[in-house]
């Protein structure tokens, strides 16, 4: 009896270690405030941060680089890096600015120069960008333009549930999203070398603590059904921070129409693969995004 009680209070012991454990990672990475990442400014881009303030009441930055005669507006969603933010999406604003199409870089909360120490992987960052999308489709220039994103990995997924939720955007670009924070716990718990089927449990659960009971409701496989506009999905093959499927997947719960790309390249496509990305997305945008100035 003795030995069965010690081993029943050396598993309770082993349990509450690996949730702790658990719940430590995930806190860890998910309270912070992100300092901007440093980059090279191209010359032709000119900005100056502007302000808009969230449902949530922080103050949300973004860099908004209009171009004459626009083809249309392209809001631009970063992932998830430390240092990080819309610096990180310098690169896209440049092709896209180049190609004729006006552009915004935002720092989602807890990201730059925006308000916010917590990063909730799209679960409330889709607010950012609905105050964003309102701010640039309000100007005078912009009324009769389509409006859309593209959104790189936890901006990718950010975007999809933006759109699920207000279907404000006309179109979307989704470059590595992760298809739901259950999947996306799931995989990068097998690529840390630990047992998913022993450690997931305890993630769902250190979840619903940092996330709230209700978060797998704003995930882009729950909200994919309800959106309607083109969507661009990228899928890259060796990604090893999300899923290669996620965005196969999603991809084939898709509404019409929806175009997939999948990219021979690591979970940074528009890295590796910086040519390739730049004639896909323009291909997808003058497909579907016929100039309004012709």
């Amino acid at each position: 009896m003795k030995i069965l009680l010690l081993i029943i209070c050396l598993g309770i012991i082993t349990l509450m270690v690996l949730f702790l454990y658990t719940f430590y990672r995930l806190h860890q990475e998910l309270n912070f405030h992100s300092p901007a990442s440093q980059v090279d400014y191209p010359a032709n881009l000119s900005f100056q941060t502007q302000f808009v303030t969230n449902a949530d009441q922080q103050k949300i930055a973004y860099w908004y680089f209009p171009v004459t005669q626009p083809k249309a507006v392209v809001i631009l969603i970063h992932g998830l890096s430390n240092p990080g933010g819309k610096t990180q999406s310098i690169g896209y604003a440049q092709f896209l600015h180049d190609a004729g199409y006006s552009t915004v870089a935002l720092d989602l909360r807890s990201f730059g120069e925006s308000d916010g120490q917590k990063i909730t992987l799209g679960e409330n960052e889709w607010k950012d960008v609905d105050i964003v999308f309102d701010a640039i489709k309000a100007r005078s220039e912009n009324k009769t333009l389509k409006v859309g994103y593209l959104g790189v990995s936890m901006g990718a997924a950010t975007a999809l549930i933006n759109a699920g939720l207000t279907h404000k955007p006309d179109f979307v670009i989704a470059s590595v999203p992760y298809a739901s924070f259950d999947k996306l716990f799931y995989y990068q718990i097998q690529k840390a070398g630990f047992p998913p089927q022993i450690i997931f449990p305890f993630m769902q659960l250190a979840a619903r603590i940092e996330l709230g009971s209700n978060y797998a409701q704003f995930s882009p496989q729950t909200l994919i059904k309800d959106i309607h506009v083109p969507i661009l999905f990228i899928s890259a093959t060796h990604d090893n921070s999300v899923n290669s499927h996620d965005a196969v997947d999603l991809f084939n719960a898709a509404n019409d129409p929806k175009e997939l790309w999948v990219a021979d390249a690591s979970h940074d496509v528009f890295h590796d693969q910086p040519e390739a990305f730049k004639a896909k997305v323009l291909e997808f945008l003058a497909k579907y995004l016929p100039s309004q100035n012709q």
